[in-house]
């Protein structure tokens, strides 16, 4: 299977080989690709969303464009939300498949401080004050935050994969599972 990310992040690509390990999918290369998000660099609410979606629509033009052939497009953008009086870290993952269908997959989320999420939402940087802390340049790319706040138990890979797990089942089912499930409720009206 070939897979191309919308993302040079080494700890993206190391999240897709999680989670399909995780799903015993060992058949697969992964080729990188740098493309724009379109959302800021600290997403907030649905604009994570967005942001993995915005990723993989470009990285579907620079298949197209380049005549690049594909099994799946895959694109992850992490961020923060926001629902009620609780924050938390975030990831979305978009899977694109050979006949462009779509499917979104979200990490569980690992709540923060409300101070944090204010932090971040003033346009500040929670990854600049850890590797402050930390002296190293490497924790966005390595550890992330979640690795941070659990002590190494969610570094970024394992929190990331968790999404592109999500995408992934709906994708593998939506076929089988979610057809049935869906006429079982068309019946029901």
């Amino acid at each position: 299977m070939k897979i191309i990310l919308g993302s040079k992040n080494p700890s993206k690509k190391e999240a897709i080989e999680i989670a399909l390990n995780a799903l015993n999918i060992s058949d697969y290369v992964i080729e990188s690709v740098d493309v724009p998000s379109h959302v800021s660099s600290k997403p907030i609410n649905s604009e994570t969303l967005h942001g993995a979606h915005h990723r993989n629509q470009e990285v579907m033009r620079y298949c197209l464009k380049n005549n690049l052939a594909y099994d799946l497009l895959i694109s992850i953008e992490g961020g923060y939300e926001q629902v009620d009086d609780y924050y938390f870290i975030v990831t979305y993952a978009s899977i694109i498949d050979k006949e462009k269908n779509e499917f979104i997959g979200k990490s569980q989320g690992l709540q923060i401080t409300k101070n944090m999420f204010e932090w971040v939402k003033s346009g500040q940087s929670l990854n600049r004050i850890i590797e402050e802390m930390l002296h190293s340049k490497e924790n966005k790319k390595r550890n992330g935050i979640s690795g941070y706040l659990t002590d190494g138990y969610y570094y970024r890979s394992i929190f990331d994969s968790t999404a592109i797990i999500s995408a992934y089942e709906a994708m593998n089912n939506s076929k089988i599972s979610y057809e049935n499930l869906e006429k079982k409720l068309e019946l029901q009206k």
